[in-house]
């Protein structure tokens, strides 16, 4: 089974996503999931639908899991999937 890919978009100076993303970091560090980090800033579009709830945890295909603070059944569940 593949390595799970999940995506949070985030703001640079965000707490609240300093924080989720170091909440995500033992799952990435034990190999599984693989995390990306999108800067909104740099991408105009994503701000625009996102900007108002980061940090938004995504699974790679688009799927929404959790935002503002991380879900951990949310995360669960998209484990399992």
């Amino acid at each position: 089974m593949p390595t799970p890919i999940f995506v949070i978009h985030v703001h640079d100076y965000c707490h609240l996503c300093e924080t989720m993303v170091s909440q995500l970091q033992p799952l990435v560090d034990s190999g599984r999931i693989v995390l990306r980090v999108v800067d909104l800033d740099q991408y105009p579009e994503l701000e625009l639908l996102y900007s108002e709830r980061v940090p938004v945890l995504t699974h790679d295909d688009g799927e929404l899991i959790c935002f503002g603070q991380l879900d951990r059944v949310a995360l669960a569940r998209a484990l399992m999937r």
